[in-house]
């Protein structure tokens, strides 16, 4: 008999060593779940096991921002890969999932799979889980290529010519100006379908909400303007529940080619480093080359690729 249900307190030892006999993934799994769970991102009735028989064969759990009710994403995934009937356990634990997702007026959930495998999700067996995830309908949103790079003296001081001036002191609107700016002409091919789709400057304004729902400073997002006064880019880091992010960064089309972009990235090192960061990531869509090729100036090193998948989910009936 297949079971699915959410975990326990006491379980969350059992929660992490499903799928693997290592101890530094059961090590890293626990460590980052009870972090979770402290900083509101995860809780226990989100923790799912798979049971066939009574014994644990499988787990996800949801993830969500910090101080949101609602799960966004799929973590913690894991089966039995090497069974035949593991697209059958899938559609068991997460069809259960799902509706407890309706449960919480949640129409959509995410999953991101990154590779190589690494911490703390160790999503090992790729190809399986991308059938799986066709088969049960997720789609394949967005493709990049993550980067990371540790901040230090050398990101105390500002370089260029380049002024700036922060989000209390511009507002919004010019933020959501600037964004629509920029994103007019961008490399990222799931912001240029987002434009396409919704609208150019409702496309703008969602992505300015969607990254003031991550922890940030509203003095770290800033305009910046070259010494004729003319607007060049913006800069919006923010912070994830483990790391420091780009959030968003980008030269308006009229005055890239000039070496502005190496400013801006440097300008978030800068930012960040005062409010005593330490390690900051960044993506980029798969096929946008310059930018790529800006982060490597920078000093950052690609570390892996990442797919994100996509699901609506709708009532019965």
């Amino acid at each position: 008999m297949i079971t699915v249900r959410p975990i326990h307190a006491d379980e969350i030892e059992a929660f992490a060593a499903i799928g693997s006999d290592s101890e530094e993934i059961r090590s890293s799994v626990r460590t980052y779940v009870k972090d979770m769970l402290e900083r509101g991102a995860m809780r226990l009735d989100w923790c799912f096991v798979l049971e066939e028989n009574g014994n644990r064969c499988g787990r996800a759990a949801y993830w969500t921002l910090p101080g949101h009710d609602k799960p966004l994403d799929v973590v913690l995934w894991e089966l039995p890969w090497h069974r035949e009937d593991c697209l059958t356990l899938a559609k068991s634990l997460f069809e259960d999932m799902f509706v407890r997702l309706l449960e919480h007026n949640c129409t959509q959930v995410g999953y991101i799979l990154d590779s190589p495998s690494m911490a703390p999700q160790w999503q090992s067996f790729p190809e399986s889980r991308q059938k799986i995830l066709a088969a049960l309908g997720f789609q394949l949103q967005r493709e990049t290529c993550r980067f990371e790079r540790h901040i230090g003296i050398e990101d105390t001081a500002s370089k260029g010519n380049l002024t700036y001036r922060t989000l209390p002191e511009v507002g919004e609107e010019a933020f959501v100006e600037a964004i629509l700016q920029v994103s007019q002409s961008t490399g990222d091919r799931y912001i240029s379908r987002e434009r396409e789709t919704k609208g150019a400057k409702t496309q703008a304004w969602e992505m300015f909400r969607e990254l003031q729902r991550m922890d940030y400073d509203q003095d770290w997002w800033q305009l910046a303007y070259d010494v004729d006064g003319q607007l060049v880019g913006f800069v919006m880091p923010t912070k994830a529940p483990a790391f420091a992010t780009i959030g968003y960064i980008g030269v308006v089309p009229e005055q890239r080619g000039r070496g502005h972009i190496d400013s801006l990235l440097h300008r978030v090192s800068v930012i960040l480093g005062a409010a005593n960061e330490t390690y900051l990531r960044a993506d980029t869509d798969i096929g946008n080359t310059p930018m790529a090729k800006a982060f490597e100036r920078a000093g950052y090193r690609h570390f892996a690729n990442r797919q994100e998948y996509s699901l609506s989910l709708r009532h019965p009936g």
